[in-house]
């Protein structure tokens, strides 16, 4: 009996598909054991290198780190690796049928390994037609492996109604099996509003063709921002010129940030007990030696702790020495950039946007399993996909 295999696709980047693919596998190791459980991530595109030299995309690492699931083989769950500069690459080429053949052969040989399992989880890369050009869209894979597709919404009523009008019609036209929906990153306090107007007699009535099974509605995940946010060390990444300040393997470089404040007023009329918060981290120009030493006394004394210290201007200042040994002494993470505040604070809002799950987030993995007890139906999930 072949495994059922469930491919995890998305509206876009950053969707959730591997948070959702960690918050199955940590419910489904409470239903079958370990070893009946799969990954793959037929085709990825950030990679990372490994000791043995070969390259691995970078979601299928963190899966290896955080879940049940027995011996992964590495080459298995990733055989395909689009990386930057790819498409150019396969345009320029010649043979480029053959080359699509050779990369679908990787993925079924992957798929076929791991058919002693019972579930596999397919985690999908980007929005649905990535990789398209290539003859290895999100939809295009989904046939090759014959999967059946969770799809990951966006929160929101009007942004996700229009994102399934083009993605969903992108799969009904590929003649894919759309069986289940999850809305993730619903703002908390417009969970009930969404439930409401996003039904699934709205969603069978807008999406549904005639010869498909219903598309279930899985859950409503709330957005939480400890997921969301990135670490010190995430943000040191994003600049390409700084200087670390203390010791970047410490526990809190790797703790989720809380809010971005700026500091520009003087010393003087700085009252940091009113604004500043526990995990908050301070962009703040370097030349000040009077605001930087009241922000580390301040930070010695708060209740919790200062998530982190961004010194900006470093090309154009010298940070003075005693307040480098002061940050350095107080523990808290620092770096000082290049850039001035207003591009440093743009560099680190992206880092908002867009962060991922890193190798060392523990306490994102605890977090991601508590919402996956809380709001995924599992049991409904279960009845849509395996017990059908």
């Amino acid at each position: 009996m072949k495994p059922t295999i469930i491919y995890i696709a998305g509206s876009r980047q950053h969707s959730g598909k591997t948070v959702t693919s960690l918050g199955l596998l940590s419910l489904l190791s409470r239903e079958y054991p370990s070893d009946q459980l799969g990954y793959i991530k037929p085709v990825g595109q950030e990679v990372v290198n490994l000791s043995t030299g070969k390259t691995l995309d970078k979601d299928a690492v963190i899966i290896d780190a955080f879940t049940e699931v027995p011996a992964l083989d590495m080459e298995v769950i990733s055989p395909v690796q689009l990386p930057s500069g790819f498409t150019k690459n396969f345009l320029s080429s010649p043979g480029q049928q053959a080359f699509t053949d050779t990369l679908k052969v990787r993925i079924r040989k992957a798929v076929t390994s791991l058919s002693q399992k019972k579930i596999i989880i397919a985690e999908g890369t980007g929005h649905p037609g990535v990789g398209g050009i290539v003859g290895l869209s999100n939809a295009e894979v989904c046939n090759l492996i014959d999967a059946d597709i969770l799809y990951i919404s966006e929160g929101g009523i009007g942004k996700a109604l229009d994102k399934m009008e083009v993605n969903l019609s992108y799969f009904r036209l590929h003649k894919n099996r759309v069986r289940g929906i999850l809305f993730n990153k619903v703002i908390p306090s417009k969970i009930e509003q969404t439930k409401h107007y996003l039904t699934e007699d709205l969603i069978n009535r807008k999406f549904r063709s005639q010869d498909t099974v219903p598309i279930s509605i899985l859950g409503f995940l709330p957005q939480v921002d400890r997921i969301l946010h990135p670490s010190m060390n995430v943000i040191r990444a994003r600049f390409k010129n700084h200087k670390v300040l203390g010791n970047p393997d410490g526990k809190l470089w790797k703790t989720p940030l809380n809010k971005i404040k700026v500091i520009s007023l003087v010393a003087e009329a700085m009252y940091l007990e009113k604004y500043i918060e526990p995990g908050d981290v301070i962009l703040i120009a370097a030349s000040s030696r009077n605001r930087s030493s009241r922000v580390v006394r301040y930070a010695q004394k708060m209740k919790g702790y200062l998530g982190g210290l961004i010194l900006t201007s470093g090309e154009f200042t010298t940070l003075w020495p005693e307040i480098e040994t002061q940050i350095e002494k107080s523990g808290i993470p620092a770096i000082l950039v290049q850039e001035e505040t207003a591009k440093a604070e743009q560099i680190v809002s992206s880092s908002y946007t867009n962060s991922k799950i890193q190798i060392y987030d523990e306490e994102k993995i605890v977090l991601i399993k508590e919402l996956f007890q809380n709001h995924f139906d599992f049991q409904k999930f279960l009845d849509t996909f395996i017990r059908r």
